[in-house]
């Protein structure tokens, strides 16, 4: 029986609420207690809604579940409040019953005491009709005047009753409730990052000395020295930009016939980087080396992080540059689509993203920002130069070692990115960030304020909870993780919580976690659970009883 769910895993959390709630229903009816169904399972949403966990509760959980969620969204008849606590009580004596509740949840006793506490709350609550959310207030007026709810003609003749001024309303509430309706969304919260093993710091030094990018920015922050003229138009002087392609063995093809530094494109390159970076600057015409720079040519792992962070600000001369001439795609500059980039393969982990998933992202956060869908108004012409722009981005990257690069010949990864793309022709390239590049979004990150979890941060949370976050991450990450997870607690200690999660756990990833995570514990296989190797006892996943609900007692 699964009890921690993430936010996508809607399907799972209904089939297990439903398992659970049969099995609350009878384990209280077996003590005498009737419970309405209906409530077990708002109370279990509210956990669902909180964090996921529906094993995990504390006092502050139960608090608000009596003085915040029912009131807000489950439609009572007067008559009906009393079952709220009831179905608390029980949700929380089976869970204990079974020992189902984590280590990290309060005491029973705590848990039953604070449900009593604030059983008050509750009633103050529904009493005043401003705590109901919009569908709730509507759910409670017909309640209260008897409307069917499930016949769509009485709803409609209520609703037209109450528009003619027939039926009395808390309009003042309503109005309230309204314009709470009716302000902003907030912003879900995003989903929480997965821990990452970031490399050590001979891996990072060996790494940086070897990028092939940190080398021609040394050199051409080198060559630059006290000073190199340029044009009015900030380049090279076209004598320059020859010398140093040719020192620093770059722009083959060019050189003999190139008419202006513009036509070295590596060159060209190197200089908005190397600008970008603060490697070098313009000062009154002349192009020199930022003194406070010259330190960092020694030090390859810091000067490799400023190379880095200025990829996203040569990003902005890609597309709309003179050198470039690529629009943005609906007002998205490749500069800010960067870190939309960045967090998709950062989420990966080290694991190979297909670039067209990068641009799908981009073309539903162009879409979800205009309000309606707008990316496929731009021309082919377009999109196929803010894809010329996004491949020179990429290979930048690859340049400098903080991504590899590599295509997709496989004849039914073709058809998925297509259905990606929404286009015949999508891009082959897959893109993962190596370990200095994982290394470098993540201080990123930290800097920018974002949780970016590293193994071992998960030592302390209860072992499902580890195993459903760690049912997506590399195996790599997960062995980690689990690692960390069972030395931070005794062999013994570690082998009872496994044990326990194995006698209920079902699905096949988060078992062979759980197996692994218990072979570090070296309990041997004959000492697990009887119930870990016989068939569940539980109702089957894929049976879903339909159990009759009073009328008057419903969610909105």
């Amino acid at each position: 029986m699964r009890l921690v769910f993430d936010p996508e895993d809607t399907e799972s959390y209904a089939a297990a609420r439903d398992r659970l709630r049969l099995l609350v229903v009878a384990w209280a009816r077996r003590r005498g207690i009737e419970v309405e169904p209906t409530l077990v399972a708002a109370a279990l949403d509210h956990k669902h809604s909180v964090d996921g966990r529906l094993g995990h509760w504390t006092r502050a959980h139960v608090a608000d579940a009596l003085a915040v969620w029912f009131p807000r969204t489950v439609a009572l008849h007067p008559d009906d409040r009393d079952a709220v606590p009831v179905a608390l009580h029980a949700v929380i004596g089976f869970l204990a019953d079974r020992d189902w509740l984590d280590g990290r949840s309060a005491p029973p006793a705590d848990l039953h005491d604070q449900v009593a506490d604030s059983t008050p709350a509750l009633h103050d609550a529904l009493d005043d009709e401003r705590n109901h959310d919009l569908g709730t207030f509507w759910a409670v007026q017909m309640l209260r005047h008897g409307v069917p709810t499930a016949d769509p003609a009485a709803v409609a003749g209520f609703l037209d009753r109450v528009h003619r001024g027939e039926l009395e309303i808390d309009r003042e509430a309503l109005a309230e409730i309204t314009r709470r309706h009716d302000a902003a969304p907030p912003e879900p919260p995003p989903r929480p990052l997965l821990p990452v093993v970031l490399p050590g710091a001979a891996e990072l030094l060996a790494a940086a000395d070897s990028s092939p990018a940190l080398a021609r920015l040394r050199g051409f922050t080198r060559w630059v020295r006290a000073g190199r003229a340029l044009t009015r138009e900030g380049r090279l002087l076209l004598g320059d930009a020859r010398a140093v392609a040719e020192a620093l063995d770059l722009d083959h093809f060019s050189r003999a016939r190139a008419r202006t530094s513009d036509e070295l494109p590596e060159i060209t390159l190197l200089l908005q980087w190397a600008r970008q970076a603060r490697f070098v600057r313009v000062v009154n015409g002349r192009l020199v080396q930022v003194r406070s720079a010259a330190p960092l040519l020694s030090r390859p792992i810091e000067m490799w992080r400023r190379a880095f962070e200025a990829v996203g600000r040569i990003a902005e001369h890609f597309g709309g540059s003179d050198v470039f001439g690529a629009p943005s795609l609906f007002g998205m500059s490749l500069g800010e689509a960067y870190g939309v980039l960045l967090q998709q393969l950062y989420a990966a982990g080290g694991a190979a993203v297909p670039v067209e998933s990068f641009h799908r992202a981009v073309r539903e956060t162009v879409n979800r920002r205009m309000g309606c869908v707008v990316d496929d108004l731009a021309g082919d012409v377009e999109h196929r130069l803010w894809r010329r722009d996004v491949t020179a981005l990429l290979d930048a990257l690859e340049l400098l070692g903080a991504v590899t690069l590599s295509e997709s010949l496989d004849t039914d990864d073709h058809e998925e990115l297509a259905e990606l793309a929404g286009r015949d022709d999508p891009d082959p390239t897959w893109v993962a960030l190596t370990p200095i590049g994982l290394w470098a979004v993540q201080e990123m990150l930290v800097d920018a304020g974002v949780h970016a979890p590293l193994v071992g941060e998960l030592a302390d949370e209860d072992v499902e909870y580890v195993c459903v976050r760690m049912a997506a991450a590399r195996p790599e990450v997960a062995d980690a993780e689990l690692a960390a997870w069972v030395a931070a607690r005794t062999r013994r200690a570690a082998a009872q919580e496994l044990m326990r999660f194995l006698a209920r756990a079902e699905e096949p990833r988060h078992r062979e976690l759980a197996l692994r995570a218990l072979a570090r514990t070296g309990t041997p296989a004959a000492e697990r659970p009887r119930r870990d190797r016989v068939a569940h006892r539980f109702t089957p996943a894929g049976a879903s009883p339909r159990v009759d609900c009073d009328a008057r007692s419903r969610r909105a």
